[in-house]
């Protein structure tokens, strides 16, 4: 099975080949949702794509000649994407959603038919804890075809504890770390609710474009000190996260502290956000707790974790691992729709 797999958000997008499971290829362009939004019209998004197809060809012509199908997941199926698809109300699991995927066809694009993913959605009460995801759904049926094993075998793909293999019907929350924070639900395959903050872009607009940014290193240069990541993550608990904030520039020009460590003061404060939207009802049933997405915050946080829940699991999925997962969803999904077309 050789699939082409479309990921896009906000400001990327990536055009992958794969071959069975084997990832031939990945072209990434600096084109999203943004670049729709701005622009008024899907143009950008649809040049970035046709390019990358292009260059696939160029690299791989032979393999390229026997694309079977084309998925794509994340904000391309949303309002500033290249095709909306209307998010599937949850909790839902990988079969429901594969059967809600869309079929288009952009010829001016790229010759085949595409199979837009939906997002999901949850209707919850209160209303402050309805959300939704658009891209995370086809990384989760990526964890759980990769990851949680059916017949209590550890994956191969993870270095698992043998004792605490995945079963069909653990709760699980998992976290996403990008642009946005999302703690998302699983239990067995159902993908059941999430809560989504907005911790990576504020880290960058507070870090970049406020007083605090003289006070402070680019994310790329810190190394974290665990210490003062937890005096931020206290500090944003005892005085709420204003302060905290603003903290950052009092402990650098009033006593003297290095960047690298207001720094990571600043890092405790953001992973304090996430911390605060555990609320009972994500941690209830919960025996697992899965660390995914850019590297920093889970080195970080799951130590915290392990020691606020001693006894739930706490899991790092690696980078390299968590960039694959979106496609190894795509091709979960694949499969899914197929089979549904068949039944």
């Amino acid at each position: 099975m050789k699939l082409l797999v479309i990921d896009c958000g906000t400001t990327n997008c990536r055009m992958r080949l794969l071959d069975h499971h084997t990832l031939v290829a990945s072209i990434k362009k600096p084109a999203g949702a943004k670049d729709v939004a701005i622009a008024g019209s899907s143009e950008p998004l649809k040049a970035a794509l046709k390019e990358s197809y292009t260059e696939l060809c160029a690299l791989h012509p032979e393999l390229m000649s026997q694309v079977e199908a084309v998925v794509a997941s994340g904000m391309i199926t949303s309002n500033a994407g290249l095709h909306e698809v209307a998010h599937v109300p949850g909790p839902v699991d990988g079969r429901a959603v594969a059967a809600r995927m869309e079929q288009q066809l952009f010829a001016d694009v790229i010759p085949h038919p595409i199979l837009f993913v939906p997002g999901i959605k949850f209707i919850r009460e209160p209303e402050e804890e309805c959300d939704m995801m658009r891209g995370e759904e086809t990384e989760l049926c990526g964890y759980l075809s990769r990851y949680a094993a059916q017949d209590h075998d550890v994956s191969s793909l993870a270095e698992r504890d043998k004792e605490h293999p995945i079963r069909r019907d653990d709760g699980q929350l998992v976290m996403h770390y990008g642009s946005h924070h999302k703690w998302m639900k699983v239990r067995g395959s159902s993908i059941e609710g999430c809560l989504t903050s907005v911790s990576g872009e504020l880290l960058m607009a507070v870090s970049q474009h406020t007083i605090l940014k003289d006070s402070v290193l680019s994310l790329d240069e810190v190394v974290p000190e665990l210490p003062w990541v937890q005096k931020g993550l206290q500090a944003a608990r005892t005085y709420g996260t204003g302060h905290a904030l603003f903290s950052v520039r009092t402990l650098r020009l009033l006593s003297g502290h290095s960047k690298g460590a207001v720094s990571s003061f600043l890092l405790g404060v953001v992973i304090a956000m996430d911390l605060a939207m555990l609320t009972p009802y994500l941690l209830e049933g919960v025996e697992r707790i899965v660390l995914y997405g850019k590297p920093l915050y889970p080195s970080l946080t799951a130590p915290i974790l392990a020691e606020a829940y001693p006894g739930l699991q706490i899991e790092v999925i690696s980078e390299e691992e968590s960039d694959l997962l979106s496609v190894y969803g795509a091709a979960a999904l694949y499969q899914y729709y197929m089979g549904g077309m068949t039944s």
